[in-house]
């Protein structure tokens, strides 16, 4: 019982904290998302460059933004690769809800370490996945025109943005599904280390850690994805899986594609994961 409770809190607390930092960044996705359009379409580095800016952004929201102009054929397979190695979907925000609880083993640094890392893997990978297209011959599906809905005029523009963004996407398809995985991710890594060794037996099996997490990263959802968050923040799992893990998962980023075309996805996803595996085994070997 007083695991449940302690893990109860702890999910409060961090939900709170991700529910805050969720609608400061959907409301700033929206206001400059329009002025940043226009720059994707002025060269391979514009693209490259700001797809990765786009996929930094916590959540799936500037993933999304990024999968609309793949979609109608603004950006490339370069571009769309560096956005979803750069985002680590919502795991982003409840790692920084972590950090900002002040007794986490997640510090600043770390996630600043963490961030950048995927900021530069993003850029690297998606000049690396123009080479790969390339040497592999790669075809795509031809892309289509996107119409995007008008907004409804008619409602006040607090009222929009209170109804459609932060009541029914952040809160009914984010938070109320975050919050159960973080409770069942916390509950049952301090339940499992209450049990047994966890962190000597994990230590142990590092190599099979970072392949899991890579294979794990492949599910389009944010939730299971989780569990490897929950390791790094017990210190059970070194940098080096929570990289790869962070590297070949998108949250729920490739949902778009996969309704656009599956050919595309299973292709760019292929590529995630032969990037983030390699990464995260080099950086294991290394040491980290």
């Amino acid at each position: 019982m007083e695991i449940l409770v302690e893990t109860a809190f702890e999910t409060v607390k961090i939900s709170a904290i991700i529910l805050i930092l969720m609608i400061i960044v959907e409301y700033i996705e929206i206001v400059f998302n329009e002025k940043l359009k226009k720059f994707f379409s002025k060269g391979k580095f514009s693209q490259i460059f700001l797809a990765t800016l786009f996929g930094s952004f916590p959540g799936c929201i500037g993933t999304f933004v990024v999968d609309s102009f793949y979609m109608s054929g603004i950006i490339g397979f370069g571009a769309i690769n560096s956005a979803l190695i750069a985002t680590s979907g919502d795991e982003a925000f409840i790692l920084i809800g972590m950090a900002f609880k002040g007794d986490s083993p997640i510090t600043l640094s770390s996630l600043i370490i963490l961030f950048s890392s995927l900021f530069l893997f993003g850029i690297l990978g998606g000049y690396l996945a123009i080479l790969y297209k390339k040497i592999f011959k790669i075809k795509l599906c031809k892309k289509c025109t996107i119409v995007h809905e008008e907004e409804d005029k008619s409602k006040p523009k607090f009222s929009h943005f209170f109804t459609d963004h932060v009541f029914k996407h952040i809160i009914k398809n984010h938070i109320l599904k975050l919050a159960v995985w973080l409770f069942l991710s916390i509950f049952f890594i301090t339940l499992m280390d209450n049990t047994f060794n966890m962190k000597e037996i994990l230590t142990h099996n590092k190599p099979l850690l970072l392949v899991l997490g890579a294979f794990v990263g492949i599910l389009p959802i944010s939730g299971p994805n989780l569990l490897f968050v929950s390791l790094f923040s017990q210190g059970m799992i070194p940098f080096s899986v929570l990289l790869a893990n962070s590297i070949v998962q998108d949250g729920h980023g490739s949902l778009p594609l996969l309704s656009f075309s599956v050919n595309d996805t299973i292709k760019i996803k292929v590529f995630n994961f032969l990037f983030g595996l390699t990464v995260g085994a080099i950086i294991l070997i290394i040491g980290f």
